[in-house]
Formats: C-alpha cells, sequence, structure tokens
C-alpha cells in the first residue's frame, strides 16, 4: 500500500505543516500551538472551568494540568477555586492572556483567508464535510482499536 494514498497519510502530513507554521509563529510570540488553543478556547467574559478544556483540545488531563501551570506562570491565565465547588478550578484570561489571544486569534484568521483565497470554497465544503464525516465514523467505529 502506497503510505501517500491513505486518508491519514494525508491529514497527519497537511496537520503536520500547519502546526509547524503555527508554532513558527508562536515563537515570535512565546506562545506554543498547545497555548494558542487554550486561549482560544477561553473567554475573555467568564471562566472556563478546567476539566471543560481537556476534552476541547484532546488532551489527557496530566497534559493539560502541566500546560496550565505553564500559562499561570507565564501570566497568560489565572485559576480561582469555584466558590460554590472547592473541587472545581475556573480558569480566567488575565489582560496578557487576551492580549495573546488576539494575536492567536490574528493568525488563525489570516491562515483561514489566504486558504479561503486559494481554495475554491465548494471544495472546503466538501473537505470539511469529508472530515465530520470521518470523525463521526472514528467516534462510533473505533473506540476500541
Amino acid at each position: 500500500m502506497n503510505r501517500k494514498k491513505t486518508v491519514c497519510y494525508n491529514i497527519k502530513a497537511a496537520w503536520h505543516t500547519i502546526s509547524c507554521m503555527y508554532n513558527g509563529f508562536g515563537i515570535e510570540h512565546n506562545v506554543s500551538i498547545s497555548m494558542g488553543y487554550v486561549l482560544i478556547n477561553l473567554s475573555t467574559e467568564k471562566s472556563v472551568p478546567s476539566t471543560h478544556i481537556a476534552p476541547l483540545l484532546g488532551m489527557e488531563a496530566r497534559s493539560l494540568t502541566r500546560l496550565l501551570k505553564s500559562m499561570e506562570e507565564q501570566k497568560l491565565i489565572k485559576k480561582q477555586i469555584d466558590i460554590l465547588d472547592k473541587r472545581q478550578v475556573n480558569i480566567y484570561l488575565t489582560d496578557t492572556g487576551n492580549k495573546k489571544k488576539a494575536i492567536v486569534a490574528k493568525i488563525i484568521k489570516d491562515f483561514n483567508h489566504i486558504l479561503l483565497s486559494k481554495i475554491d470554497k465548494s471544495e472546503l465544503l466538501i473537505f470539511n464535510k469529508v472530515l465530520e464525516q470521518i470523525t463521526n465514523i472514528t467516534e462510533h467505529n473505533f473506540k476500541e482499536v
């Protein structure tokens, strides 16, 4: 089997180049791709329980704990124990975190603008639909692989 003809190879190859590109931009702003994803998923208006972040990013809780600690050390976020449920930790963006989030959002929007200018809209719609189908098939049929 030619690996370049497999769906997984092409998804991985595309993601690898995108990830490298984002990490390259991130280095300039001292933000890793993982940090960027956390920043994008945090609201500027309200806190987010830390337990809600890992599933959004497809991360293990242990990895997220290390990442959040690093982000807290960089003053991008602050953690606060929930007043009503002392077991829950809420995550807030700091002013620095909001500024970095704006940078990350601009990089993402700029990249999407480039993609939209170079790839036909109908092809992107099909592409997104196919990726959604792959995700659904994987989630519902291969839990024990």
